[in-house]
């Protein structure tokens, strides 16, 4: 995986941000945008252009280009970002399968992320889980599954970790429940690996690692896991909460939500200790 490449996926979110920009400078929605026959382009593919959910044909760039009396320049940056839509995600490599569809868009993002927060109430995050924990946890979500699927999944995972050595990598923060820390997963010896890795980790100037003590009580967090991704250009790529479920995840990019979560972490951060106070 490129450390710093962006993936098709995050391409498809800055050329439909883009275009959506445009189709906004005209004051047109949607439904008046493709009213026009000529344009040859549907509704529902003007809506998945915008959301970036599918790469992007050149010629339909180029049209929607024109309609909106683009300039030149304009046109000429949005069809060769068009053009850089095409192709897989890096961890296609692994099998089509490797990574779970509702998971696969945070997996693209997560790259270009320049700030990553998260609060993680029942396991270690997986850019700092050990493959021996990455693989237990796998084998206790997915018993019936082959060994060989599993230990795909749990390569995955090594190789996003990649993005924190690169030379400038994100800042990542976590907040992690007491009970991450408590919880034996794949047993003494992974676990006392775990928390070795974790504490090497808290070391580095762009990792911060706090500890939700369970004497805390209750808290703005208990509804469960989060992450907040912010990108470099706020304006190109908006930043993005995300939650999970055991088989599905939901991405928010609104203003309130985003707020919102962002609150829930710095009012949690307050009754946390740095993970080597809490180790000592």
């Amino acid at each position: 995986m490129s450390g710093t490449a962006a993936t098709p996926t995050v391409i498809r979110r800055q050329l439909g941000r883009r275009l959506r920009l445009l189709r906004d400078a005209t004051g047109r929605s949607v439904e008046k945008a493709v009213a026009d026959p000529r344009l040859g382009i549907s509704r529902a593919k003007l809506y998945k252009l915008e959301a970036g959910k599918h790469p992007a044909k050149p010629q339909d760039v180029a049209a929607l280009c024109r309609h909106y009396r683009a300039s030149a320049e304009e046109t000429a940056a949005l069809t060769t970002l068009a053009l850089a839509t095409q192709g897989d995600s890096w961890w296609h490599i692994f099998g089509e399968d490797a990574v779970p569809t509702w998971f696969s868009l945070y997996v693209d993002l997560e790259p270009a992320a320049a700030s990553i927060r998260s609060y993680e109430p029942e396991l270690v995050p997986g850019l700092l889980q050990t493959p021996e924990y990455a693989l237990a946890v796998y084998r206790a979500r997915n018993p019936a599954d082959d060994e060989s699927d599993l230990r795909r999944r749990v390569a995955v995972r090594m190789e996003r970790q990649a993005i924190l050595a690169r030379r400038t990598p994100p800042s990542l923060h976590c907040i992690l429940n007491e009970a991450v820390l408590l919880r034996e997963v794949g047993g003494s010896k992974v676990m006392s690996a775990q928390v070795a890795k974790l504490r090497a980790a808290a070391g580095r100037p762009s990792i911060t690692l706090d500890v939700l003590p369970l004497k805390a009580g209750a808290h703005a967090a208990m509804e469960g896991s989060f992450v907040i991704l912010d990108f470099p250009d706020t304006d190109e790529d908006p930043s993005v909460v995300y939650l999970d479920s055991p088989s599905s995840a939901a991405y928010f990019q609104q203003q309130a939500e985003l707020e919102r979560y962002t609150t829930i972490f710095e009012t949690v951060r307050t009754g946390t200790v740095p993970l080597e106070e809490y180790l000592k």
